[in-house]
């Protein structure tokens, strides 16, 4: 296949059978055979072009080289990149794949001019920039959000939520006339395992920065819950709700 005439259809590079035969060392009755053979792998605007009829008239027109047409042909094949690929799958033969790594490496390989960008693309471009800038940024806020909200508590506030906790208990204390260590101990259970429930924690260790509003919330207002209480009347007669 020296000296290749370059056909085109719509600005795509295309090859003719008689181009393909010729590259591949074969005839075009044999690509022809082949393509009939195997219609049901080739599709129609991904690996060839069937042009007939007007269509056909209007290609002779334009193309400069009437020799890879045929003044009479009825209608023309015009195989793609991706049909010549099959052609070569399907022959198998090493002159085959040799020419189809050529053609890929030179004939269908064309370089694409940068068209030079209207005023309103360029504004559009620079809005598209401006856009991933801007979700980059969202991305970066949102990581530094979670390892914030992520953060082991400091110091202060772990005791202070240790420190509310005892207070809580004192306050519910007060609530009976007497109390045992043993009971303290049911009450300080009771809250502590409220606080890992509503935090989705399982040791108070655990708590994290976004865990500590929604923690002192749960403090400030727990009360035992209903089994506490009945563990707790059962061990004083003096128990007030």
């Amino acid at each position: 296949m020296n000296e290749l005439q370059i056909t085109e259809l719509n600005g795509q590079r295309v090859l003719t059978t008689q181009q393909i035969a010729e590259g591949y060392g074969t005839d075009s009755a044999s690509i022809t055979k082949n393509f009939n053979n195997n219609k049901s792998r080739f599709y129609e605007g991904k690996h060839f072009f069937l042009l007939q009829g007007a269509d056909l008239k209007e290609f002779k027109n334009n193309i400069q080289n009437l020799d890879v047409v045929g003044n009479r042909a009825p209608k023309l094949y015009l195989w793609t990149e991706k049909g010549a690929l099959l052609h070569a799958k399907s022959l198998g033969t090493d002159e085959a794949w040799d020419m189809y790594d050529i053609l890929v490496d030179t004939y269908f390989k064309v370089q694409e001019q940068q068209v030079p960008l209207t005023l309103d693309q360029q504004i559009a471009a620079i809005a598209t920039g401006y856009g991933s800038v801007k979700e980059e940024l969202v991305e970066v806020k949102d990581r530094v959000s979670d390892l914030e909200e992520n953060a082991p508590l400091s110091a202060g506030e772990y005791n202070y939520i240790g420190s509310r906790i005892t207070q809580r208990v004192n306050e519910v204390a007060h609530g009976y006339s007497s109390i045992t260590q043993k009971q303290r101990g049911e009450l300080y259970k009771d809250i502590n395992r409220g606080v890992k429930v509503v935090t989705g924690i399982s040791t108070r260790t655990q708590l994290r920065a976004k865990h500590f509003d929604t923690a002192m919330d749960f403090i400030n207002n727990w009360e035992p819950s209903t089994a506490t209480k009945m563990q707790l009347r059962q061990t004083s007669f003096d128990f007030e709700a």
